[in-house]
């Protein structure tokens, strides 16, 4: 194995998102792939307005992750570990895990973990970290 196979990969889809300066939509290293701080928003528009429920903002992430991943031909199968931020997470819970129930396959659910936060980004009320094993 030479030196370009233990690179990591760094990817962004957007080159000229304002979020491209701050960090990659995708990272590839060492058989594991990292998608962090998936946000409710409009790839295509950033300013676009976010989703107001928290269900539709779950599910606006969920379909954001799973372009970011199949431009590089993965899937959501491969998904080992979410971790999920949510402000008022006391009175948001139940709903974000309505719209989150289902996304996985039963019997390939990821380890997860829900943590409450004081704020995010442009004012979302959720966003995700996703780990993927590649192996």
């Amino acid at each position: 194995m030479d030196n370009r196979d233990r690179a990591a990969e760094f990817i962004t889809s957007r080159a000229d998102a304002a979020r491209a300066r701050l960090g990659s939509d995708l990272v590839i290293a060492g058989g594991w792939a990292f998608v962090n701080n998936v946000l409710p928003i409009d790839p295509a528009n950033e300013r676009t307005p976010l989703p107001e429920q928290v269900e539709a903002q779950t599910r606006k992430i969920l379909a954001n992750f799973d372009a970011i991943v199949k431009a590089k031909g993965l899937s959501r199968d491969q998904v080992v570990a979410v971790r999920l931020a949510v402000v008022d997470l006391p009175r948001l819970e139940e709903r974000m895990e309505t719209a989150y129930l289902g996304f996985f396959a039963v019997g390939r659910l990821p380890a997860r973990s829900v943590v409450g936060v004081a704020a995010l980004p442009r004012g979302a009320l959720i966003a995700m970290d996703f780990t993927l094993f590649l192996g």
